[in-house]
């Protein structure tokens, strides 16, 4: 009966670590996300800094004599704002707030570097945790909660910079389609 349930808490301990390996992938792949949104910004800037230093035709020239002149410059605003928005996110993924973890674990790397001051100290601390399994499923179930809240936190923010994205591209095809038109009627 002991062997079938050291067996059974072997197969329960690989599981948590299942677990938060696959929580360790979500949150790369938020920060990957992450990283492309901030790369699609960079090539717009790119582009539109590129067409300035090129611009023989001042593409870039607004005149601002009348009132239709001022309606592309409407869409310009929301603009702003989903880029603002967009980069704010991509940040708050790359660095979430994150809540105070209550149980100090010698699994987690910042306890280990804030609570044992060498090696000699924090052996014997997770020998013994090791050796209870009751104590190291409750610290690897801390884990896994600390890890998918992690992972949740950074999609969160990811999302909403790619929703952001989105509308920023939209409302910005619809400054140049409205700046275009107006040019068009207007001579």
């Amino acid at each position: 009966m002991k062997m079938k349930s050291k067996n059974y808490l072997l197969k329960n301990v690989e599981d948590y670590w299942e677990i938060i390996n696959y929580n360790y992938d979500q949150i790369q792949y938020a920060e990957i996300k992450s990283s492309v949104v901030v790369s699609v910004y960079s090539l717009f800037f790119t582009a539109a800094y590129t067409i300035d230093v090129l611009d023989d035709e001042n593409v870039y020239n607004f005149s601002m004599s009348s009132f239709v002149d001022y309606i592309p410059m409407l869409f310009l605003i929301p603009v702003l704002y989903f880029t603002i928005l967009s980069f704010a996110s991509c940040v708050r993924c790359f660095l979430p707030r994150l809540k105070e973890s209550a149980l100090k674990s010698p699994l987690f790397f910042g306890d280990i570097y804030m609570d044992y001051k060498d090696f000699n100290e924090y052996h014997p601390k997770f020998k013994e945790l090791r050796d209870n399994p009751e104590d190291y499923q409750k610290h690897l179930t801390h884990m896994v909660y600390v890890t998918g809240n992690i992972a949740f936190t950074k999609f969160l923010h990811v999302n909403k910079a790619i929703k952001s994205l989105i509308r920023s591209v939209i409302f910005f095809v619809c400054y140049i389609a409205c700046f275009y038109l107006i040019q068009f009627i207007t001579n």
